[in-house]
């Protein structure tokens, strides 16, 4: 069962450097994908892990090396979403709101 934990533990951390990767190319769509399978994995790691396993240098290397990278990944995903909220207020400030008329609308309706 220890093998088991640790191979789960290990494609979690690849998951999460692969998400890693995406965010870095603003590929939300496989950023998500990769998130879903990260969380199956999760639910089995979870699973998989005994107290026991929580106790030796292994699981506490993985958590070591896995914090780092899992921080940047929620720092960089917070960040992405403020910019898209951003992004998506001042295209919505645009948008025309009714009775607004954009400019240059009478004058294409006179001639």
């Amino acid at each position: 069962m220890a093998k088991d934990a640790s191979a789960l533990w290990e494609q979690y951390y690849v998951l999460t450097k692969e998400m890693q990767k995406f965010l870095d190319r603003e590929d939300i769509d496989e950023f998500l994908n990769i998130a879903e399978q990260r969380n199956v994995i999760f639910d089995r790691m979870i699973a998989a892990t005994t107290p026991d396993h929580k106790k030796t240098d292994e699981y506490k290397a993985f958590l070591a090396k896995l914090q780092p990278v899992a921080k940047d990944v929620k720092d960089r995903a917070q960040s992405w979403l403020a910019r898209s909220k951003q992004r998506n207020v001042k295209v919505r400030s645009y948008t025309a709101s009714p009775g607004f008329q954009p400019s240059g609308h009478m004058v294409n309706t006179q001639f």
